[in-house]
């Protein structure tokens, strides 16, 4: 089955969160598996802090081949206990054209006390230096370095370090999954059963040779294999996106039920069939015993919450929209080779390190969680009469990814503010939405018991553009 090189779009970033929540997912079913029915560890004594276990940064050529069991140093610096990050990336592999380059490459980070799931997308067309002499695109950076050691450990290392430097987070283990392992996967536990609520037809699936195919699902309770299972979850025309991610959805309950059941955990044919394809298939840094007590800890909890993120084009220079996450731009071709890349603002061809800017946002994906979660909405009124203040002033603060609403967010007062201020509800006052608010603005912040200029009542924050606004050094740091 080939795998079609999209091009960016604020969209692009959902088959990814696909892939990173099914991996987490196969991790996680080993380790259940292993606490389901072999008695090695006292479970009932882990803590969190010992999960996360990840070796030191040596450039050896040391393999990891599936499941790596070899002793690992724990003197590297790590994330506090109740967060784990994983580097996920997918490639092509086997007879792809370009089977190391990862084309997928997403950073998954497991918050265990605040029981979320964060997963943030880089595109794969992100173009960034490899070394003091070399730059090109970021999925290339895993086949230079492997093929450079032949070593496939040595080029995670390179690519976990490039993701640390992009988004200011530490990784603390990797899995690398060639593309075919899915269906594989998929296969190795017999299938499984997706409901197609209404037929639908894709006349653009790519047929892996450069052209398409016509894909038909027809409605109806039916047994997938892994090749239609991924199909359906990947289909991109023949519904809405909205439609697509809860297909993707789909897929991953109907994986996560298949393998949790008490009839495949207590088979051991199933389970060795899988891990024998896992084994060939995934490549990973996270030893047998943290496999174990990282599903422990997730057994915990009931449900986590899953948040979705990925970075975007949308907000360059007189654009009329902006999404959360848009923070790249697409530059001249004639600096690049003629290479279609792209770049995070603030970065150019003489410098492309240049993530401070980022960091902001990565740092609210990450650390603050409760912004997202809350979504309180905020608006934004001009009281100038300089036009099109509060529709650019939108685009900064929503790209950052707080609520701005996309109908009547933005308006105008009657009365004209010297000073520019931030109006929020009472209902607020302790909120991660005000908190990360006041570290993007200098300004006055005002408690009021109900909205002062929006219509929507639901309304918990208004931006208030004064004069104060047009000076150079103004209060707003977006």
């Amino acid at each position: 089955m080939g795998f079609k090189k999209n091009k960016i779009k604020k969209t692009s970033g959902i088959y990814s969160n696909f892939v990173g929540l099914l991996s987490l997912l196969i991790i996680f079913v080993i380790g259940l598996y292993v606490i389901q029915n072999i008695n090695i560890l006292n479970f009932d004594s882990i803590d969190n802090n010992q999960i996360i276990q990840k070796t030191n940064d040596n450039d050896d050529d040391t393999e990891s081949i599936g499941i790596q069991t070899e002793e690992k140093s724990t003197d590297t610096k790590k994330n506090d206990g109740n967060k784990i990050n994983i580097l996920i990336v997918g490639r092509g592999g086997g007879n792809h054209d370009a089977p190391d380059l990862t084309d997928t490459i997403i950073l998954g980070s497991i918050d265990m006390k605040k029981e979320v799931i964060t997963l943030f997308s880089l595109p794969r067309d992100l173009y960034v230096n490899y070394d003091k002499i070399t730059s090109g695109k970021i999925n290339g950076i895993y086949a230079k370095y492997s093929s450079e050691k032949t070593s496939k450990t040595y080029g995670m290392t390179q690519l976990e370090k490039k993701v640390t430097q992009i988004t200011g987070e530490e990784i603390d283990f990797f899995v690398n999954i060639d593309f075919q392992g899915f269906t594989k996967i998929i296969d190795s536990i017999g299938g499984i059963p997706i409901t197609v609520s209404n037929n639908f037809v894709d006349n653009q699936y790519p047929d892996g040779k450069g052209g398409y195919r016509t894909l038909v699902f027809k409605k109806g309770t039916w047994l997938f294999d892994g090749d239609s299972a991924l199909k359906y979850a990947r289909s991109r025309h023949s519904t809405s996106d909205f439609d697509r991610s809860l297909r993707q959805q789909q897929v991953i309950k109907a994986f996560k039920d298949k393998m949790t059941t008490g009839y495949f955990l207590k088979s051991p044919k199933k389970i060795k069939e899988f891990y024998d394809v896992f084994t060939k298939y995934v490549t990973t840094d996270v030893d047998f015993e943290n496999i174990i007590k990282f599903s422990y800890t997730l057994k915990k909890v009931k449900e986590f919450k899953i948040l979705s993120h990925s970075l975007n084009d949308s907000c360059f220079y007189g654009s009329s929209t902006c999404d959360k996450g848009g923070f790249l731009y697409v530059p001249n071709r004639e600096y690049f080779s003629g290479m279609s890349i792209l770049l995070i603002e603030g970065t150019d061809k003489n410098n492309l390190s240049k993530y401070e800017q980022l960091h902001s946002y990565t740092q609210m994906i990450f650390n603050d969680q409760e912004l997202f979660l809350e979504n309180h909405k905020v608006n934004i009124f001009n009281s100038l009469k300089v036009n099109h203040l509060a529709g650019s002033l939108s685009n900064n603060v929503k790209r950052f990814g707080f609520n701005i609403p996309e109908k009547g967010s933005i308006g105008n007062t009657k009365k004209i503010y010297e000073k520019s201020v931030i109006l929020y509800n009472k209902d607020i006052k302790d909120s991660v939405t005000l908190k990360k608010m006041r570290g993007f603005f200098s300004g006055e912040f005002q408690q009021v018991d109900k909205p002062l200029y929006s219509s929507d009542i639901d309304t918990k924050i208004e931006i208030i553009i004064g004069e104060d606004y047009l000076n150079k050094d103004n209060t707003f740091h977006f």
